[in-house]
């Protein structure tokens, strides 16, 4: 008999390592309170537009590092790279020829009319511009007072995100969890976009050609698209959750410098309602 159990054991060892590593999930991170009590704090999106060949853009990269300073993890930064300023630059060879851009990245900001405008930019929440039915697209020196403004605003909705991730099939997961504090009378569409940190590429600062930037919360792709999927009206008071994935590309993306962005927004004026963020692994 107990050479019996000791030939189970083995089995089961020999089968478990011959399985794909499913790695995670990893912990939570969100707006709702501990255990998912009733407090939700209000987050903040920054998208900034940018690219590598922009003299500007770096320092638009800072203010966006020294709002981080101040506001922590309540502001979520995505470093949207399009326009041509974000196009490979052949004839500069070896300076510029990666490509950051992504269909997500240029949807945003074609859709937001970004597409042509002097670089840098960006948006806050994608606020409207008032008056008009456009997102007001801005320069940096603007951002700090809108992020203040949003970040002192009564939060409408939670989210919390639990990651996962499987290095032999390189797939990524989320699990979002949408908690409604008012009523979301307009509609809510939820997406969940990744980003990575860390990426040492070319850039232009000012005069300076730098081989050794470090550009941060690069926009990589998204899980179910720009907007995501329409969760339709959600009454205060009640939860959801959703469950996406997705394959964790291009090839040269570095898994542990990745983080899962969920973005809750209004189905009407596309402003969004809540946002969060949480590290692959």
């Amino acid at each position: 008999m107990k050479n019996f159990k000791f030939t189970i054991i083995i089995l089961a060892l020999a089968i478990t390592s011959a399985c794909d590593k499913i790695e995670g999930p990893y912990g939570s991170s969100g707006t709702i309170g501990p255990v998912g009590g009733d407090t939700v704090v209000q987050n903040v999106l920054l998208e900034d537009f940018t690219g590598h060949t922009c003299q500007a853009c770096p320092n638009a990269h800072r203010e966006a590092s020294r709002l981080h300073g101040i506001y922590g993890e309540r502001l979520i930064i995505l470093a949207v790279h399009a326009d041509f300023w974000a196009a490979p630059y052949p004839l500069g060879a070896p300076f510029f020829t990666y490509d950051f851009r992504n269909s997500i990245s240029t949807q945003i900001a074609t859709d937001f009319n970004v597409i042509g405008q002097p670089f840098p930019k960006g948006m806050v929440n994608r606020m409207l511009n008032p008056g008009t039915s456009n997102q007001l697209v801005f320069d940096w020196a603007g951002w700090e007072s809108k992020i203040d403004q949003w970040a002192n605003a009564v939060a409408t909705a939670g989210l919390e995100i639990t990651p996962g991730y499987n290095s032999g099939s390189n797939i990524m997961t989320a699990e979002v969890k949408v908690k409604a504090v008012s009523d979301l009378t307009d509609g809510a569409h939820l997406a969940v976009y990744f980003s990575e940190d860390n990426i040492v590429k070319w850039q232009k600062d000012g005069s300076i050609n730098d081989s050794t930037y470090v550009h941060n919360h690069v926009l990589r792709g998204s899980f179910n698209g720009m907007l995501g999927e329409d969760l339709g009206v959600i009454t205060a008071g009640d939860s959801l959750i959703k469950s996406y994935s997705a394959s964790l590309a291009p090839a040269d993306v570095v898994a542990n410098k990745v983080h899962l962005v969920a973005i809750l927004t209004n189905t009407v004026t596309k402003e969004v309602i809540q946002v969060t963020e949480v590290k692959l692994q």
